[in-house]
C-alpha cells in the first residue's frame, strides 16, 4: 500500500471516530404518566403500584405514577381529560368517576364525552358489615333493627361508593340512617370497630382482615356471586334483597383524542399485563375478576352511567 493509500485510510478512521464519538445518543423513550386521581397508599394507588413496572416493560418505556387527588377524583380525571392527546398520560379510575358525574352538578369536564375508555383492570366486590356489639347476624336482623331504631353509617364522604352503598341498602330496605362522612375509608372503620359507627358498605379486601379476626361481622355481599374471600357470606339474592348490587370497578382511560392505534396498544399491553402470573396473583389477592377489553369497559361505563345517574339524582346525593 502506497503512501497516499495509508494516509486516506487514516484520514477516513478519523473521520469515523470522529463522528460516531459526537453523533448524540439515542433519546430515552418518553415516560408514560399514569394519573391516580386519589392519594398515595390507598387502594388505587396500590393498584398503579401493581401494573405499572410490568406495564412499562411490556411497552418499552417507564411508567411513572402520578397522584393527583381531590374532590373525589375529579381533579386528576380533568387533568387527564384535558391533557394533550398524546399518548403520553392516562388514567387509572374507579367506579367513583361514574358516581362523580351524578353528584357534582358541575363537573369541569364531561366524563362521557372527554375521557376514552381503554381496559377494565377488574372489578371489586362490596359488602355490608356491622359493628358486633349491634347484636345482628343477618339482612333481616339488621333490617329489623334499623327500623326499630334509626342507625348510622360511616363512608369516606358524600357520593363516594361507601356513601352509594349505604343508601342503596337504606332506600331499598326503606328505612333511614344517618351518614357520618369520614376523611377516608381507615378512620371510618376505626369507629365501626370501636363500636362508634353502627355499619359500613366497602370492598371485600378492604374489610376482610377484620372480619378474619373477628372484630366486625359480615352481613351482605352485593353482588350475585359469593366472594371468593369470604364464601360464607351470602349474596344480595340469597340474604333476601337481590337490588343490593354494587361493585367497584378499576379502569384505565385516555383522553378522548388519543388516536385509537394508542388505544389499541396500549389495551393489548394492559392485557398482557394483567395476565402475568405474579400480577393475576397479587390481583386475585386484592380480590380483582372479570377484567376487559375496550368494548367491555365500555359497555361496563354505559351501563353504570345510565343507572347511577337517575338513581343518584333520585336519592338526592349531591356534593354542593
Amino acid at each position: 500500500m502506497d503512501t497516499s493509500t495509508l494516509r486516506r485510510t487514516a484520514i477516513l478512521a478519523c473521520a469515523c471516530a470522529w463522528t460516531w464519538a459526537s453523533a448524540p445518543a439515542l433519546a430515552a423513550p418518553e415516560p408514560l404518566k399514569m394519573v391516580v386521581p386519589f392519594a398515595a397508599g390507598g387502594p388505587a394507588d396500590q393498584i398503579a403500584r401493581i401494573v405499572s413496572a410490568p406495564l412499562g416493560q411490556v411497552l418499552g418505556r417507564p411508567v411513572i405514577v402520578d397522584n393527583r387527588g381531590g374532590a373525589g377524583g375529579t381533579v386528576g380525571a380533568n387533568f387527564v381529560a384535558k391533557a394533550p392527546p398524546d399518548g403520553n398520560t392516562i388514567l387509572l379510575s374507579t367506579s367513583s368517576l361514574v358516581l362523580s358525574a351524578g353528584t357534582t352538578p358541575h363537573l369541569p369536564f364531561d366524563a362521557r364525552k372527554d375521557l376514552a375508555p381503554v381496559y377494565l383492570l377488574g372489578e371489586v366486590q362490596s359488602m355490608l358489615a356491622v359493628r358486633p356489639s349491634l347484636g345482628v347476624s343477618n339482612l333481616a336482623e339488621l333490617t329489623a333493627k334499623a327500623r326499630a331504631a334509626k342507625l348510622n353509617y360511616g363512608s369516606t364522604g358524600v357520593g363516594g361508593t361507601m356513601h352509594v352503598g349505604a343508601e342503596l341498602y337504606a332506600r331499598t330496605a326503606k328505612v333511614e340512617m344517618v351518614h357520618i362522612p369520614y376523611r377516608g375509608a381507615a378512620p371510618a372503620l376505626v369507629d365501626l370497630i370501636a363500636g362508634n359507627v353502627d355499619l359500613v358498605n366497602a370492598d371485600v379486601p378492604v374489610l376482610k382482615p377484620y372480619i378474619i379476626d373477628g372484630r366486625i361481622k359480615p352481613i351482605v355481599i352485593f353482588d350475585t356471586r359469593r366472594s371468593p374471600l369470604l364464601p360464607d357470606v351470602p349474596t344480595a339474592a340469597a340474604a333476601g334483597m337481590p337490588a343490593l348490587q354494587l361493585t367497584n370497578w378499576y379502569g384505565v382511560l385516555v383522553a378522548a383524542g388519543v388516536a385509537p392505534a394508542f388505544r389499541q396498544q396500549l389495551a393489548a399491553a394492559l392485557d398482557k399485563v394483567v395476565h402475568l402470573p405474579e400480577v393475576a396473583a397479587r390481583l386475585t389477592e386484592a380480590g380483582f375478576s372479570n377484567p376487559g377489553n375496550s368494548a367491555a369497559f365500555q359497555a361496563r361505563l354505559d351501563a353504570d352511567f345510565n343507572r347511577w345517574i337517575p338513581w343518584l339524582r333520585a336519592a338526592n346525593i349531591q356534593t354542593e
